[in-house]
């Protein structure tokens, strides 16, 4: 005989199961009527448009793919269903979601593999560079949040072999300016150097990795000289739009130097008077206030008596590194070979480079295969 108890919870169970398929069928048919959404900010990313849709592809099946991810993406509620199934999923007791660890207060993506093979050929192509212009190098290749912060993983998660990959890296490049940044983290790693919902650093983790930099170029690292300003405090990064955390949410800060030196910033062809972009406090991907969208290239000429003219190579982990480096600098140039489309030669030409330096965190270091491509295209007699 069936308990009047369980008979409760069959008939809570079949309301809840009506509601959902009731919300369901209501989303289904808003999704027809509304007009399409550009972009999803919950993801950060553009969304399936039906204008987009061609018949030409109905033999194949590409059309019924894209009509597929057209209605995935304009679901009404779509926002607030990744919400939910966040939610369902933790009460599953899921800590995996998309390769992020759902962690103690925080979310931690899956570093990448470590590939000796890929890593060696890429300091291979730094160890030519450096032969082909004769300039003092620096290799700066620092851990991700889930190497720093191993002990905010949930229970029988690990970090993988990142910390094993960057000390065989360090070992492997000592003639290349290696910067080894992971004891000055690890010793500071319960003062927020990484967000909690992004995958990217703080400006203060920024701050710890630069004065091993500074230390090896005996520039001055002094916080003191920087008045820290918040200039967010509702962020939620690419890890957050991952999984559909709705809870997590981070504050965004500023260093800028107290004295600092009068500078322009040109990108894109347009010429600003700072390196902040206060138009992406106001979008979702607040970490864009650095420097704002990445972009193939960037300067920066500052009026100080500095002789070093330097040149980067990075990944967006030094956007908000660069804010550190501005003191010290005559000028900066910035490549991201990522975006990059042109002639490394044609910037060498100039000749007015004294220092280079090579900043990845070691996801983008191991998975990025644009910088070898850039340097090799380097040729001596136009890099002298």
């Amino acid at each position: 005989m069936t308990k009047p108890k369980n008979r409760r919870q069959d008939r809570l169970g079949n309301i809840l199961l009506l509601a959902f398929m009731i919300l369901g069928l209501a989303s289904m048919a808003l999704s027809l009527v509304l007009p399409d959404r550009d972009r999803s900010d919950t993801e950060n990313r553009h969304l399936a448009q039906l204008q987009d849709i061609r018949a030409t592809g109905l033999w194949t099946g590409q059309t019924g793919k894209q009509l597929s991810d057209w209605y995935a993406d304009q679901f009404a509620g779509r926002e607030t269903w990744l919400h939910l199934d966040y939610i369902f999923r933790r009460m599953e007791g899921v800590s995996l979601m998309d390769d992020v660890y759902i962690g103690n207060r925080m979310l931690l993506q899956q570093a990448a593999a470590y590939d000796p093979a890929a890593s060696d050929a890429r300091l291979g192509a730094i160890r030519q560079f450096q032969t082909k212009t004769g300039l003092p190098v620096n290799v700066q290749i620092v851990p991700t949040s889930i190497s720093v912060n191993a002990d905010r993983l949930p229970m029988n998660a690990t970090a993988g072999d990142e910390n094993t990959a960057l000390a065989d890296i360090q070992a492997k490049s000592q003639d290349l300016g290696f910067i080894d940044s992971r004891a000055t983290l690890e010793s500071h790693k319960d003062e927020e150097l990484y967000y909690k919902t992004d995958h990217h650093w703080t400006s203060r983790g920024a701050w710890y990795a630069y004065t091993d930099l500074a230390a090896a170029k005996g520039w001055t690292a002094d916080a003191s000289a920087f008045r820290q300003l918040e200039a967010a405090g509702d962020f939620q990064g690419t890890l957050s739009s991952r999984t559909g955390d709705p809870f997590l949410s981070d504050t965004v800060h500023l260093w800028v130097p107290e004295n600092g030196p009068q500078y322009v910033m040109t990108k894109d062809g347009v010429k600003t008077r700072t390196m902040y972009d206060a138009a992406a406090l106001d979008q979702k991907d607040k970490y864009q206030v650095f420097t704002g969208a990445n972009t193939g290239l960037l300067t920066l000429e500052m009026d100080t008596d500095s002789s070093t003219r330097l040149l980067v190579f990075k990944d967006s982990y030094f956007n908000s590194y660069l804010q550190f480096l501005i003191p010290q600098c005559r000028t900066i140039t910035v490549v991201d070979p990522r975006y990059y489309d042109g002639d490394i030669n044609q910037l060498l030409e100039t000749g007015i480079f004294t220092d280079v330096l090579f900043l990845y965190n070691y996801s983008t270091w191991m998975q990025d295969q644009s910088l070898t491509g850039a340097l090799e295209a380097v040729t001596p007699n136009q890099a002298q």
